[in-house]
């Protein structure tokens, strides 16, 4: 384990007051995701302890509500995740003045003689140092206080949840989930640098198709005038001007290639027409793109 890995370690055995668990002890079994749910308006609904499985987890999508696990209280709010160790009795118990919308699943293991699509937990966790870290670190529960960014991975495993069951997919989308979990901020301040950079890789993977800050904020999960607004006091620039950037240097690159022609650059990295592309080109480099690729081929 490297030093940021133990120091992340730290902290969240600090934030849970226990020891971590024993990571040895866990079964090396594959997980599979054994429910899921979205549950709109809950205020009314009661629920006696239980336990179950390896694992829950449960995004508040709205409202707010308490969970109980074993006999400790914790509130959840709009945008917190809770991760819990389901084998432990627990419980929620919700306000009612106020609805509580919450999406969740829980994962426990395959049967040993059963056939599995994805490998087995420990197996995992060799591959995914972070994953390692968060469940090592997992006492009863540990809450995430903004996990919107996950939103549409639980939806779109609930919804499969429900359909189809396609063991293959349905066991990528829960591991896949709990990579991501295992990078989620475990403070607000550290989330604001989070959505920096899930905007910044995002610009740099799709900077050719996004056509405006809400396709950016929509990948992310946030309000885009929120997202501009942390991403320029963090960054120093727009998301647009980070988009541009992303084009103008990719162009740069296809202009050293004499193979293509010209005409066709703009559209394959993004830009609404040649006029656009052309200005910005020349503004950033002085000079126009076919006077750049002359440049280039004659060695400049």
């Amino acid at each position: 384990m490297d030093w940021l890995l133990f120091l992340t370690y730290c902290v969240i055995v600090y934030l849970n007051g226990g020891m971590a668990v024993n990571i040895e002890k866990l079964l090396n079994l594959p997980l599979y995701a054994d429910m899921a749910y979205i549950n709109g308006n809950w205020k009314y609904y009661t629920m006696d302890l239980h336990s179950h499985g390896v694992l829950e987890c449960n995004y508040i999508a709205l409202g707010s509500c308490t969970y109980e696990i074993g006999g400790v209280p914790y509130r959840l709010t709009r945008r917190n995740l809770i991760l819990l160790d389901s084998s432990i009795p627990h419980k929620i118990t919700f306000d009612r003045g106020a609805p509580c919308t919450v999406m969740g699943l829980s994962f426990s293991y395959t049967a040993p003689d059963a056939p599995a699509a994805m490998p087995p937990l420990r197996q995992a966790l060799d591959s995914s140092p972070g994953l390692r870290t968060l469940l090592a670190g997992l006492e009863d529960a540990i809450v995430f206080p903004d996990a919107r960014n996950l939103q549409g991975d639980i939806l779109r495993l609930a919804r499969e949840y429900e359909a189809d069951r396609d063991a293959l997919y349905l066991g990528s989308l829960s591991y896949h989930l709990l990579a991501e979990l295992a990078r989620l901020p475990l403070t607000e301040r550290s989330s604001v640098q989070y959505y920096v950079e899930k905007a910044q890789n995002y610009i740099r993977e799709a900077f050719y198709l996004i056509r405006s800050n809400g396709d950016i904020a929509a990948q992310i999960g946030l309000n885009a005038t929120y997202l501009e607004r942390i991403y320029k006091k963090t960054t120093g620039r727009t998301l647009w001007e980070s988009v541009t950037a992303c084009r103008l240097a990719a162009a740069e690159e296809l202009l050293a290639q004499p193979g293509i022609p010209i005409n066709e650059i703009d559209t394959m990295i993004g830009f609404a027409n040649r006029q656009t592309f052309y200005l910005q080109f020349k503004k950033k480099y002085g000079i126009s793109p076919s006077e750049f690729r002359k440049r280039k081929s004659a060695g400049d």
